[in-house]
């Protein structure tokens, strides 16, 4: 590979947090080259399909500070690369005000967080819901949250648009490269890779992992293995009537309920997006937030969506969604990487490995709603040492996330979809 052998940081993995490092760090003046195994911009990992959720709404506070500390950093990122890239069109959560099979707990939970950020929020009835949003037949007891900081992210052009301004800062990218092998010491770390057939060494004074549900693959050459469940998530996009007086949906949102019969194949959590300006013309995005397909290693994925999952989707849109059809016109599959209290990694390495601060890793959760601050985050770790953030809930020394150490919270991964990463 014709390019420089030695840089200050090197990032592995060319997703959406790889790439807000790079862009991050880069910035800041470093020499940095980016390492990513396939293309960019590709359907691998989770960052695929059109529109992720930009939300505020958590029970945990401090993922509720850390969100409304992103808006800022989302702000920053727009106005350097002179686009928009978050609709904010709010967010409505809504169901069974008992629900609490998952660590999510209660819809309700989240208000005491709104009231004491200063966020501004409205509680609706079922009644209220079914006026101002094309559902029908919900039921009487349904209580609904709205919050207008809450907003729909134009996936393909953050993700662009960090590729983009990571270039201009001086950033090296390079696609179809393989990571074999990484030797951290207190001095250095290097980094043996492959290009197609090619083997190269890298070396850096500093490196970031994030390489999502990938990241164990990096990890194994230094007997490094997190406890990962990986989910194979569908997605799908439903046809809408275009008007007059077509189906229209101002907001995202979100329904909370407990599964049919207790039976984990059929959930009844859903939520869905409104059609958005740069995708197909009145289609949304509606989907079950479940997954039948749990896997360990990303080439354990079937591709195909699960048919249980779209059948149950079809189900629901049928019964509860006016203007809409029941079944959808187009969808697919990503990748949500888990641990087992739902929480990010986002910490050096453990400091029984020789240079541990040398390398910071991020993985788990759904994070594109927090991509830029994750990305500002890593660069302070990998360059200051420390961050101005609170991430000491992501620490990868906490029980159950290293593979072997004791799991004090043991959430059944087949059974619950935890929303407060979707």
């Amino acid at each position: 590979m014709g390019f420089p052998k030695k840089y200050d940081i090197i990032v592995v993995g060319g997703g959406p947090i790889g790439l807000a490092a790079a862009y991050n760090s880069a910035k800041r003046g470093k020499s940095v080259l980016l390492l990513e195994r396939f293309n960019f911009f590709n359907q691998s990992g989770s960052s695929n399909d059109l529109v992720r959720m930009f939300r505020t709404m958590y029970t945990q506070y401090f993922m509720a500070v850390l969100a409304k500390e992103s808006i800022q950093v989302w702000k920053d990122f727009e106005s350097d690369a002179a686009e928009q890239m978050i609709l904010m069109t709010g967010l409505l959560n809504f169901g069974n005000p008992s629900y609490d099979m998952g660590p999510e707990g209660n819809l309700l939970d989240p208000i005491k967080n709104l009231k004491k950020l200063d966020m501004p929020y409205r509680e609706l009835t079922a009644k209220e819901i079914m006026q101002e949003y094309p559902f029908k037949d919900l039921p009487s007891s349904y209580l609904g949250v709205f919050a207008p900081d809450n907003g729909c992210i134009n996936v393909p052009l953050t993700l662009r648009n960090l590729y983009r301004l990571s270039q201009s800062y001086g950033a090296v990218l390079i696609p179809h490269v393989e990571v074999l092998d990484l030797k951290i010491s207190e001095a250095e770390v290097v980094i043996k890779a492959k290009a197609q057939t090619e083997e190269s060494e890298f070396i850096a004074e500093k490196v970031i992992i994030a390489s999502g549900a990938y990241t164990n693959d990096i990890l194994q050459s230094i007997n490094l293995e997190l406890d990962l469940q990986i989910w194979e998530m569908v997605y799908e996009y439903y046809a809408a009537d275009p008007g007059p007086k077509g189906a229209y949906f101002p907001s995202m949102w979100f329904q909370f309920e407990n599964n049919t019969n207790n039976d984990p194949a059929k959930s009844n959590l859903f939520y869905g997006f409104p059609s958005v300006p740069w995708g197909p013309p009145n289609l949304m995005r509606i989907a079950v937030d479940n997954a039948v397909n749990i896997i360990t290693n990303p080439k354990e994925r079937q591709i195909i969506p699960s048919a249980n999952d779209l059948q149950i989707t079809a189900d629901y849109v049928e019964k509860h969604i006016i203007g809409v059809d029941n079944r959808p016109n187009f969808c697919g599959t990503c990748l949500q990487t888990n641990v087992v209290d739902n929480m990010y990694v986002l910490d050096f390495l453990p400091d029984n490995i020789p240079g541990h601060n040398r390398v910071a890793v991020f993985t788990a959760g759904w994070a594109f709603k927090l991509v830029p601050l994750i990305g500002k985050i890593l660069s302070q770790l990998i360059i200051d040492g420390s961050t101005t953030y609170d991430i000491s809930e992501f620490k990868i020394t906490r029980p159950g996330i290293i593979k072997g150490s004791k799991k004090t919270i043991n959430h059944d991964f087949n059974r619950l979809f935890y929303i407060s990463h979707m």
